[in-house]
């Protein structure tokens, strides 16, 4: 699979991602309750997005960084950590943000 492949599958994953988030605010809607906009909705599987590959990504990594046994490593938890820990949090900073309701008063 090439590069165009994987943003097909990039693209088409945050497709289901925002159906699903749509989904959910048209039950809302039907409910008499307030929905969010689209852009929101788009804000919030972009960052959903993010945090699946920045954290899957990790809980990879650390998975097989801590099965090996023995030998000399070039990396260690903290350094994977350092490196996905940031855009996990912006994306879930940014997910909170898009899906948070203002408080009626």
């Amino acid at each position: 699979m090439g590069l165009g492949g994987l943003i097909v599958v990039l693209v088409a994953l945050g497709a289901v991602l925002f159906w699903l988030l749509d989904r959910h605010e048209n039950r809302r809607a039907a409910a008499g309750k307030p929905r969010h906009s689209w852009l929101r909705i788009i804000l919030a599987a972009a960052a959903l997005l993010l945090m699946l590959f920045a954290g899957g990504c990790a809980v990879l990594f650390l998975g097989s960084l801590w099965s090996s046994t023995g030998g000399q490593q070039y990396f260690d938890e903290f350094v994977v950590l350092i490196f996905a820990g940031p855009p996990f949090a912006v994306g879930l900073l940014v997910w909170w943000l898009a899906m948070r309701r203002a408080k009626l008063s």
